[in-house]
């Protein structure tokens, strides 16, 4: 049960971490500024995770490189499924999702998402994929 608890906390500080960082970017970017690591880098890209896969689409969203909040809620939804099957033990299920995460991203790349961030999505999936014995 405390691992449970532990790891819904862990997500929701990774949230909070996330909106102060957009609150940063949007500042910048008012101010006239706006920083190349911002919007070249994404967070959690090391070690491959699902919650730092999660980081990946809120920098993205936040930054515009997602910019249908639906499709963006959507990618969450997954990641937070596959979080749930590997907190339960269920890798399988967990890269069942991450699968169906990498086709969405694929569908909407150069519509919705930006290319070279939907390429980079589907490698840092892939990535948590192996990481997870896929």
């Amino acid at each position: 049960m405390k691992v449970i608890y532990l790891a819904a906390h862990v997500r929701e500080v990774k949230k909070v971490r996330m909106f102060l960082f957009s609150i940063l970017v949007a500042a910048a970017v008012l101010l006239g500024n706006k920083p190349a690591q911002a919007q070249e880098v994404c967070p959690g890209t090391m070690p491959p995770t699902i919650a730092g896969l999660a980081d990946c689409v809120n920098h993205a969203i936040s930054i515009g490189h997602i910019d249908n909040a639906g499709i963006g809620n959507s990618l969450l939804s997954k990641l937070d499924a596959a979080q749930s099957a590997q907190d339960r033990s269920r890798p399988s299920v967990a890269i069942s999702l991450l699968e169906s995460f990498i086709h969405e991203v694929e569908a909407q790349a150069g519509l919705h998402i930006n290319e070279e961030h939907a390429n980079h999505m589907v490698e840092h999936a892939g990535e948590v994929i192996a990481a997870l014995g896929g």
